[in-house]
Order: structure tokens, then C-alpha cells, then sequence
């Protein structure tokens, strides 16, 4: 089903889109109805669809399914963009790059098309194109096979060896580092602003949203009625979509439960020396060693990613500051890598969390108990950038369509083995 703008639907356009009877089931019509016929028209009080959470999974899937026409209301907690939400912060990167996973590649192509056609078609700068800079130590089976699903795709990068990596980038210490696997097509994207903008547009579309704390509610049979919000108010919807990273091993605790964790993580901003452009954008490439640091973008900060700790936290109430021992472990790595910014002040700090599955796959699924309940979270520290694929992939399949039988295998929730709460993202 392709992608159209619409700035005004009714019900009718959203399930006519993939064969009635189908969508018709899927939404929880009488299987064989005219798709239109009891429907709710796009003004009255009954949503299509309830999406809860408002990140890079629930807001673009929201977006989506409004612009195919479905009534949808998109619920969070806390608000798009929050600071306790997975997908806020500063910045996030958008790189091909995935050793052997040549599906997510194949969707970082994909999504990079869509981000680059809505940042064209809002009229607002999302995208800062830079390079990405994969140190290796040595060269092993994961990159080769990554260079193979790059010639495939006709993708295009560089193997760079020591001294030339160090002539190419003086800012940087190449110390034990055999070469680089440079993709000059990545993108940063300023994250927060960028879901505050899909939030926006998605009500300027007719969306409805709402701040509140989502819980299910009552059901019959294998149908989620409601959603209980905590000012005692219940919001019904014909299907509901849980895309609440972090949240959703709270809210399904024996569905989800331990497969996924939610470790910390925290995240931070250096500031460059004065006078001293050589570590802001574009002058500084995206590098990834065991930290993953980025360019200076609107004089926010040199920012370093700490690697995940272990332990779970609560997204509700795990309390965001920064610890020493973490701040110690980014200096001995600017020490190591980026030694004229080591000793530099931090100006600004963010602690988050990530939400982790044992393989780093996302879990886009059917609940196991409910018909009309979908399960989308599992980012595993590189989701936000495929938010757009996402927001489609989960309204062709509310539309009816099977999806790729490889896809739903990747994606499964069932058979997933728990996640330990050390996993790094890669």
C-alpha cells in the first residue's frame, strides 16, 4: 500500500486500501461486511485505532495509519518527545551498517528515502549527512559479510587503513586500530525535534492525542475492549497498537516480561575547545568503537554514548544524573580516541534507557492473547531510525496484509529468549 498524504480521510479510504473483508476482520468487523457499513465516521467518539506511545514506533505508526484515513488517537504518559521516553535526546544516526543483518540495511534504505521525502515535504530541516566510521581492530567474518551485503546493494564504502585513517581524520587517535569501514552516506538526525514534528503533523492531520497513563482494560474474549487511563477515564478503540519501548514489559508482564530489559544508559556532551570547529559537524565523522560518539550539532556538545550497564531500570522513576564512575569511563575513552577533548568540560548530560531483546530484534506482533492488540517495542538501540518503515510496516499488516514471512519470523514474540539487561546496542 503506498504512502499518500491525506489531510482528511474517513474510515471507509483506510479499509477499502487493502481488500475490505480483510481489513474488515483485522479491525474486528463482521468478516465479510461492507468495510464502511457500522463504521464510525471519522468525527465520533470510537477510534480505529489506539496507539499507545508516542515515540519512533507509536508516532510514525499513528501518522501513518491517520494519513491512510484511520481515526486514530496516540496516547503517551509523559508526552511526545519526553525526557524518560527512549527515542528523546538530542541526536540519532541513521547508518547502513549491520554486519550480517542485511534486513535492517535493506529498512536504513528505506527509511533514509522517507526521512529525506518528509523533510522535503514539511519544509523542515531533520537531516545533517556526514560519514560513519566503524573501527576495527582487525578484520573479521561480521565485516567482511557486511562488505558483501554492500556490494549487493550497490551501497557505497570504504575500507581505510591505519595511516590513512589517521591522515584523513588528525582529531582522532587510531591506537590499536588495523582499519575503518566508512560509510559516507550516514545522516544524523535530531531526534526529539523530529518526533515533536511527526507528533505535530499528525495531529495537524486530524490525529487525536492524549497525555495519560495507558493500561488495558476490560476485554471479551479475545478482544481488548478499553484502555484505562489514570484519570480514571477508559478510551475504547476497535484495535490498539503498544508501542511504549520500556514500558511494555510493565504493561505486559507475562507476555513480554524478561524479553526485554531496560538498561541504563547514559549519555555525554563535552564541549569543544574555543575557537575549535574540528569536532562539530561536518567536520567530524560518526564514529563507532565501543562508544558510539557524534559531532557538535548547534553547539549542543561533543556527544559520547556510554555502553550499557547492567541492571534493569524503571523508565518511571529511575533518577536522571550522572554518575562518576560513567563520566570516568568517556574520559579514559576521549583519552584513548579523541585526546584533545578529554580534559574538556561536560556542558550538558542525559541519562536514558534502552530497551533490549537478546538478538536486537524488534518485536512487531500480535499480543498471544488478544486479536486486536499489536506489540511493537524492542528497539535495542537502533529503532529510531527505522521509525518510518516501521509506521508502514505496521498499517500494511493492520490493513491485513501477511508481510514477508521473513520479516514475521524476525519479529516474532514468540520463542524469544529473555534479554539480559549488559546487551549493547550495536
Amino acid at each position: 500500500m503506498s504512502r499518500a498524504t491525506i489531510e482528511s480521510g474517513t474510515r471507509r479510504d483506510f479499509l477499502a486500501g487493502a481488500g475490505a473483508s480483510v481489513v474488515a476482520s483485522t479491525l474486528g468487523l463482521a468478516p465479510g461486511a461492507p468495510a464502511a457499513q457500522n463504521a464510525p465516521a471519522v468525527g465520533s467518539g470510537l477510534s480505529d485505532v489506539a496507539v499507545i506511545g508516542a515515540g519512533a514506533f507509536g508516532a510514525w505508526t499513528a501518522l501513518t495509519l491517520r494519513e491512510r484515513g484511520a481515526k486514530v488517537t496516540m496516547i503517551d504518559a509523559y508526552g511526545p518527545g519526553n525526557p524518560r521516553a527512549t527515542s528523546s535526546g538530542e541526536s540519532r544516526l541513521i547508518r547502513y551498517g549491520y554486519g550480517d543483518q542485511e534486513v535492517y540495511t535493506r529498512w536504513a534504505l528505506k527509511a533514509m528515502s522517507i526521512w529525506k521525502a518528509r523533510e522535503k515535504e514539511w519544509g523542515t530541516e531533520l537531516l545533517f549527512p556526514g560519514t560513519r566510521l566503524l573501527l576495527a581492530e582487525r578484520w573479521d567474518r561480521s565485516l567482511e559479510t557486511q562488505k558483501s551485503i554492500f556490494d549487493r546493494l550497490s551501497l557505497p564504502y570504504e575500507i581505510v587503513k591505519h595511516d590513512e585513517l589517521s591522515h584523513r581524520y588528525p582529531q582522532i587517535s587510531f591506537v590499536g586500530i588495523e582499519e575503518g569501514f566508512v560509510e559516507p552516506e550516514s545522516a544524523m538526525i535530531k531526534a526529539q525535534s523530529a518526533i515533536l514534528k511527526v507528533a505535530q503533523i499528525f495531529e495537524r492531520r486530524g490525529g487525536i492525542s492524549r497525555i495519560g497513563q495507558a493500561t488495558p482494560g476490560p476485554a471479551s474474549g479475545r478482544r481488548l475492549d478499553a484502555v484505562n487511563l489514570n484519570n480514571n477515564e477508559t478510551l475504547r478503540a476497535e484495535t490498539f497498537v503498544f508501542a511504549c519501548g520500556p514500558w511494555l514489559r510493565k504493561l505486559f508482564p507475562v507476555a513480554i516480561g524478561k524479553k526485554i530489559a531496560t538498561p541504563r544508559c547514559e549519555v555525554a556532551f563535552f564541549g569543544q575547545p574555543a575557537g575549535d570547529t574540528r569536532f562539530s559537524w561536518p567536520n567530524f565523522p560518526y564514529v563507532n568503537d565501543g562508544m558510539s560518539t557524534y559531532p557538535v550539532l548547534d553547539g549542543s556538545g561533543f556527544k559520547v554514548v556510554i555502553p550499557v550497564g547492567r541492571g534493569d531500570v524503571d523508565p518511571d522513576s529511575q533518577q536522571r544524573v550522572p554518575t562518576d564512575e560513567q563520566v570516568k569511563r568517556a574520559r579514559e575513552w576521549l583519552a584513548l580516541r579523541v585526546p584533545a577533548m578529554k580534559d574538556q568540560p561536560i556542558v550538558d548530560y542525559r541519562v536514558c534507557q534502552f530497551e533490549m531483546t537478546a538478538d536486537e530484534n524488534f518485536i512487531i506482533d500480535k499480543h498471544p492473547d488478544y486479536d486486536n492488540v499489536w506489540i511493537a517495542g524492542g528497539g535495542s538501540g537502533h529503532g529510531y531510525k527505522h521509525g518510518p518503515v516501521i509506521g508502514e510496516y505496521l498499517a500494511d499488516r493492520l490493513s491485513g496484509d501477511p508481510g514477508d514471512p521473513e520479516l514475521r519470523r524476525i519479529f516474532a514474540l514468540a520463542g524469544r529468549k529473555n534479554a539480559e539487561a549488559n546487551s549493547t546496542p550495536r
